[in-house]
């Protein structure tokens, strides 16, 4: 079998309702070795009951595997996986990452910041026009948004995105050729015809399941930098992204509310534990204006499109971090050779955009 063939059979296994396993496996070799156990390897080795190694044997379906490709092939649904070097850098060394990853249209650029906004799905007037006005404000100056496509503050945050011209991502519970909710479906087309893409965990053709969006919010927290909380209950399930994002070491924003207001007590909240006071998308553009000095250097060399710019280039700048990261991780994280790697880190020194702070160790120059 194919590396993406071993892949799909992956997917589909873990989507079987029975749970055998989970998308923990993160390399092909891991998968192909599941994949030619028998069950006495299954049960000895793997550790899994009799009934589960059964089911593992039987989803051994060749033409399952094929439907998807033809399907995959039929809607122009890509799939990435660890292995890949399109797989996000953002996302790619947090604990609980997917190992793959189902997308339409495009997957978030590097070289550009995103900002991941949430909030209730039953909001007020007040919280839809914030969504909307901030998320059009960064996406207007050359910031990704990045939410979940439900309803409420992930619609209006995304419909600023779009409206902002920068490409706008959705991650969601569902397969990438489902709409969920269907009265998105414009903004879903949108989304995908402003070079922006969906993206999703779960096979194509897969329902929204109420445990599948739980789960979709450490993706959407992973492949931002900064994560924006628009409107949230006490209780609300956006602060699950929220959680995720402290643990991955996230800068976290919270919209103010009326103190009482059950919808604002969720910010509120955040708030009073140390969450940044959002008011406008220039909150976060201060934030990030270091990083966005680095994006004009960048682009000063390319002056038609940021998608020109020297793909190496940009793999290296998004693994340069704002506190000093050694050389070896940048390899590792590139996996570009050690001459080419000391070439192309001369070269964003050079430009202003890296700063060597230490032998073998650099950081984004924010000055």
């Amino acid at each position: 079998m194919t590396e993406k063939e071993l892949w799909l059979w992956y997917a589909i296994l873990i989507e079987q309702k029975n749970g055998v396993t989970n998308n923990s496996f993160k390399n092909t070799e891991q998968i192909e070795h599941l994949y030619k156990s028998d069950i006495e390897r299954l049960t000895k080795i793997y550790g899994y009951t009799e009934k589960e190694a059964k089911l593992i044997e039987k989803s051994k379906d060749k033409a399952a595997i094929d439907k998807y490709i033809y399907i995959m092939k039929e809607k122009d649904i890509k799939l990435v996986t660890l292995e890949d070097d399109k797989y996000p850098l953002r996302l790619r060394y947090y604990r609980d990452s997917p190992g793959f990853l189902f997308y339409r249209g495009s997957l978030p650029r590097e070289y550009l910041p995103t900002v991941g906004m949430v909030g209730a799905r039953a909001c007020s007037n007040y919280g839809r026009n914030m969504a909307k006005s901030v998320g059009r404000e960064l996406s207007s100056n050359n910031i990704q948004i990045i939410s979940g496509l439900a309803r409420g503050i992930d619609t209006y945050s995304l419909i600023g995105g779009v409206e902002g011209g920068t490409p706008t991502y959705a991650v969601l519970g569902c397969g990438v050729d489902i709409c969920y909710p269907s009265e998105n479906i414009e903004l879903y087309e949108d989304i995908l015809n402003g070079g922006g893409g969906v993206i999703s965990e779960y096979l194509p053709g897969a329902r929204p399941i109420p445990w599948h969006f739980p789960l979709r919010n450490r993706i959407i927290s992973g492949l931002s930098d900064q994560i924006a909380v628009i409107e949230a209950r006490e209780k609300s399930g956006s602060l699950i992204t929220v959680e995720y994002g402290l643990e991955q070491g996230k800068d976290i924003w919270a919209v103010p509310g009326r103190v009482g207001d059950t919808l604002s007590s969720g910010c509120n909240r955040l708030l009073k534990s140390g969450a940044g006071v959002l008011t406008s998308g220039y909150d976060i553009l201060c934030e990030l204006q270091g990083r966005m000095k680095d994006i004009s250097l960048l682009k000063k060399k390319n002056e038609d499109s940021l998608d020109t710019i020297d793909e190496r280039e940009v793999k290296v700048y998004a693994a340069i971090e704002s506190y000093p990261v050694n050389i070896n991780t940048i390899m590792e994280r590139t996996q570009i050779e050690y001459t080419d790697l000391i070439e192309i880190l001369l070269k964003l020194q050079l430009d202003g955009i890296v700063e060597e702070v230490g032998k073998n160790f650099y950081v984004r120059n924010s000055k």
